[in-house]
C-alpha cells in the first residue's frame, strides 16, 4: 500500500438501509483518498442498493446478523491501509474527517476520537435525542469532559492488542480500548466530526433511549454489576450535567435549541435509566441491534 491510501474506512450496515447511501457518499467525498469497504449484515443487498446509487465499493455480506465487533474485524480483514477508521450507517463524515484523522496519525497518534454533531439542530426532538445519546461528545467540549469514541486507529494495534470482541452486543470500543496500554488514550479532536442523523419522532426517541439504556445494562451485567436500582439512578443523574454540557459543548446558533428540548430530555433519560436497569436484571449478552 506504499502508493495507496493511508486510510481504510469500513462503513458498517444492518439490513441495508437507504441511509448507507449517503453514508457511503459522505466517505467518498472526502477531500484525500481513502480505502473504503462496506460491511452489511442481517440481510438486504448493499451491494445493488449502492450500485443504484451509483456507488462503486467493495461490499461485504452477511447474511447472519453481526454485532458492531464481528462487523468491524470484518472490515479490518478487507484493508490494508496502516490506519482504519469506522462508521455506522446512520452517520456522516463531514468534510475533513479523514484529512485531520490522518494528519494526526502520520504525526504518531494511535487513536482518534471524533466529535458528534446533531442532524437536526432545530428540531426540538432530535435535539434532546442528541443530548442524551452524545452530550460527552459535543464539539465545543474541552478535552478533559469529552468521551473518547468515535475512534480510528493505527492498524499496528490489532496486530499486538487483538480484535474487536465479536460475541458483545454494545461496547465492543469501549472493551478494546480498555485493553490497552494506558500510555495509550484516543487524543480528542473535534475537528474531526461526525454528523448523527437523529429521530426526530418522539415516541421514537423514547423507544430507541430505552433500547440504548437496555443494551448498557445487558453490558453492565456482562462484567459483573448487579444492582438495578443503582444502575437507574447513575443513568438518571445525567439529567444535572446535560444542560452544563449543552452551554459548553454547543455553538450559540445551537445552544437556544437544545436548552428548550430539556424536558424531553429528561423523558428519555427516564426511559434509558429504566432500559438500563431491566437490561441488568433480565438481560444477556445477545442484546438488541448492535
Amino acid at each position: 500500500m506504499a502508493d495507496g491510501p493511508e486510510l481504510a474506512v469500513v462503513v458498517i450496515g444492518f439490513r441495508a438501509p437507504t441511509d448507507l447511501v449517503a453514508a457511503v457518499r459522505s466517505v467518498l467525498g472526502q477531500n484525500i483518498p481513502l480505502e473504503v469497504v462496506v460491511v452489511n449484515s442481517g440481510g438486504g443487498n448493499a451491494q445493488a442498493l449502492l450500485a443504484n446509487a451509483g456507488l462503486d465499493v467493495p461490499v461485504i455480506e452477511c447474511e447472519e446478523r453481526l454485532f458492531a465487533g464481528a462487523a468491524r474485524n470484518r472490515g479490518i480483514a478487507a484493508t490494508k491501509a496502516p490506519f482504519i477508521a469506522f462508521l455506522a450507517d446512520d452517520c456522516l463524515a463531514y468534510p475533513r474527517w479523514a484529512e485531520v484523522r490522518l494528519r494526526h496519525h502520520r504525526e504518531g497518534v494511535a487513536a482518534v476520537a471524533s466529535a458528534i454533531a446533531n442532524s437536526h439542530p432545530r428540531n426540538l426532538v432530535a435535539c434532546a435525542a442528541h443530548l442524551v445519546t452524545y452530550m460527552r461528545r459535543l464539539p465545543g467540549l474541552p478535552a478533559h469532559k469529552a468521551l473518547r469514541y468515535g475512534v480510528s486507529f493505527d492498524r499496528k494495534l490489532f496486530d499486538r492488542y487483538g480484535l474487536f470482541d465479536e460475541q458483545m452486543a454494545t461496547g465492543e470500543d469501549t472493551e478494546f480500548l480498555e485493553r490497552l496500554p494506558k500510555a495509550i488514550v484516543p487524543l480528542w479532536e473535534p475537528a474531526v466530526l461526525t454528523v448523527h442523523r437523529n429521530e426526530t419522532r418522539l415516541i421514537r426517541v423514547i423507544v430507541d433511549q430505552y433500547l440504548r439504556g437496555y443494551r448498557y445494562g445487558t453490558y453492565l451485567k456482562s462484567v459483573g454489576h448487579r444492582k438495578p436500582l443503582r444502575i437507574f439512578k447513575g443513568v438518571f443523574r445525567d439529567r444535572r450535567n446535560v444542560g452544563k454540557f449543552a452551554k459548553e459543548g454547543l455553538a450559540e446558533e445551537d445552544r437556544c435549541f437544545a436548552m428548550l428540548s430539556l424536558p424531553i430530555v429528561w423523558a428519555a433519560l427516564f426511559a434509558k435509566s429504566l432500559g438500563a436497569a431491566v437490561g441488568v436484571t433480565h438481560g444477556d449478552r445477545t442484546g438488541t441491534r448492535p
